[in-house]
């Protein structure tokens, strides 16, 4: 018996029909499923493991996520695209971001 499955947030948010704010809902909606939900929360929420990574490291991932599906290019370019705008701003306040990202571009260099 095949068990159906609703859409994952990634599929939904790719095509328009939620926002990144509903991610939330998503992440609730996963751990309150307790063990009859099966799937990691990556796959859960339609996303690789890198991908749930970045998720991670700042929720603007998100749109670094679907822009790197849609043009087909690897997620840590656009990354480390983001990383550099915003260690270029000598007042940002999302010191803990850039932190945090220039680890994981370490640790997942783009090519």
């Amino acid at each position: 018996m095949s068990v159906s499955r609703a859409p994952t947030f990634f599929s939904l948010y790719d095509q328009g029909r939620v926002s990144a704010e509903q991610i939330d809902d998503f992440l609730g909606d996963w751990h309150a499923a307790g063990d009859d939900e099966k799937r990691s929360l990556a796959e859960y929420l339609g996303m690789t493991d890198l991908e749930y990574g970045t998720f991670f490291v700042t929720p603007r991932a998100q749109t670094f996520i679907l822009e790197a599906r849609r043009e087909h290019r690897p997620l840590p370019e656009l990354m480390a695209s983001l990383y550099a705008s915003l260690r270029q701003n000598p007042e940002t306040t999302e010191n803990s971001i850039v932190f945090a990202l220039g680890h994981w571009l370490k640790a997942n260099p783009p090519a």
